[in-house]
């Protein structure tokens, strides 16, 4: 089969995604308009971004010496996490409903975009319609299935199993060198695929 450069061009296009629906009450200051997004397709540059902010988690992180203990849950979520705010920072471009205290428009600029971010809701929301299905793209491209160890869409619950491989490189105050990681950080999430709004 070849490869389907107008599927591929049909992939590049934005598109909106629906966070929160319009809230129709009667009394006037208690409606609200919907909340969306346009997002656009995730690149290279904003994916190695992204793959740098996750990064940074595991270079700040106090890892044991042992090659073969298992990396922390919490420092993989702390990973994930770091990759999808990279990601949703870049690819959120656009967005209505949202406002400042005066109702005027607020622009997307990255202070409001981390404010915006900061809800855990809409970002499991925004996580989930945008860099889950990526992730999941790229695993089924690359012929992989997802992981078994929580840290993909597939995923099942469960201690996270990778080993110090997995690890970055660090020097310790005594100017010995721990190392260096072959892979810093998985890209994968752990809740299946949100539909477009």
């Amino acid at each position: 089969m070849m490869l389907n450069l107008d599927a591929e061009r049909d992939a590049q296009e934005p598109w909106w995604f629906t966070v929160h629906d319009a809230v129709e009450v009667e009394a006037e200051a208690d409606r609200r308009p919907a909340v969306r997004v346009r997002f656009v397709p995730i690149g290279r540059i904003a994916l190695r971004a992204a793959r740098r902010a996750a990064g940074a988690q595991y270079l700040s992180a106090d890892l044991p010496d042992d090659d073969n203990a298992p990396i922390p849950p919490e420092l993989l979520e702390l990973a994930g996490d770091a990759l999808s705010e990279s990601l949703l920072m870049a690819g959120i471009t656009e967005w209505e409903g949202v406002g400042d205290r005066d109702g005027n428009p607020a622009p997307v600029t990255p202070d409001n975009l981390r404010l915006f971010l900061a809800d855990p809701i809409r970002f499991e929301r925004l996580d989930n319609a945008y860099v889950r299905p990526f992730v999941l793209r790229e695993l089924e491209k690359n012929g992989l299935s997802p992981l078994l160890n929580g840290t993909s869409a597939g995923a099942t619950q469960g201690t996270a199993t990778a080993n110090r491989s997995a690890r970055r490189a660090k020097t310790d105050v005594a100017g010995r060198t721990r190392k260096k990681a072959k892979r810093a950080v998985p890209i994968s999430k752990t809740s299946p695929r949100a539909k477009k709004g």
